[in-house]
């Protein structure tokens, strides 16, 4: 199993006080980030307002006026514990500030070599009399509550890693991959894309005056670290979710 980014999203009521935040990233984050993108406000709730990348780290933070977003790409299972540590810390910035999260999505993305991709999602997860013969993509969502709490969400996909010739037109210019024809690539590998999500979007919907709290956000943590890889290979290798 390969880990290919973390992430996490708290949102939040609408704040417009980013300059004050800016400073408040600036202290509290310097060990991450030395430079901050500032962005004009737009009718666009979502769009960044304050934004950072750090390439060496392969992490970048997104800032709108109603979520921050955290992301931590070039990862793997290994790196899950830094993700928790700063996802704790950025929890924390938000509440010593009085932003209160509302509610709190933790995604991770990843991927599995399977040699037959395709067939094994539809025989394990749809129905293994369905014929496939012509069947070339497949993407599954799937959705549970857990234990009235939270929200877990799983999808799946095949895909192809395919190695295409290089070509050059008549200028020497190298021919876009869209524009190249599949006739004489050839296959690398066949993966199974996969996607998990861990909410408490449940609890801020059916309990009256929810928000995120650090209790909540820890069981979330903890089962991400501790049902991840259980969660995805059951759901693959016996249709159990």
């Amino acid at each position: 199993m390969k880990i290919n980014c973390y992430s996490v999203t708290f949102w939040f009521n609408i704040f417009d006080n980013h300059n004050f935040l800016l400073e408040v990233l600036q202290n509290e984050l310097k060990d991450e980030y030395d430079k901050y993108n500032f962005f004009k406000y737009t009718n666009n709730l979502v769009a960044p307002i304050i934004s950072a990348i750090n390439n060496e780290k392969m992490t970048n933070l997104s800032f709108s006026q109603i979520n921050l977003q955290y992301n931590m790409d070039k990862v793997s299972l290994k790196n899950i514990d830094d993700f928790k540590t700063k996802v704790q810390k950025l929890f924390d910035i938000l509440s010593q500030n009085e932003i209160q999260v509302l509610h709190t999505a933790i995604y991770v993305n990843g991927e599995i070599i399977d040699d037959n991709a395709l067939n094994n999602i539809i025989k394990y997860t749809i129905n293994p009399s369905l014929n496939s013969d012509s069947l070339v993509d497949i993407n599954l969502k799937l959705g549970k509550c857990y234990e009235e709490l939270f929200y877990k969400n799983i999808t799946l996909l095949n895909k192809k890693q395919i190695k295409l010739p290089k070509i050059t037109d008549k200028q020497g210019r190298n021919v876009p991959i869209p524009l190249i024809s599949w006739n004489g690539a050839y296959i690398e590998n066949e993966l199974i894309d996969f996607s998990y999500e861990i909410n408490d979007k449940y609890l801020f919907d059916f309990t009256k005056d929810y928000h995120t709290t650090e209790f909540y956000l820890n069981k979330m943590l903890y089962l991400l670290s501790e049902n991840l890889e259980d969660d995805i290979n059951n759901l693959i290798n016996k249709g159990e979710f």
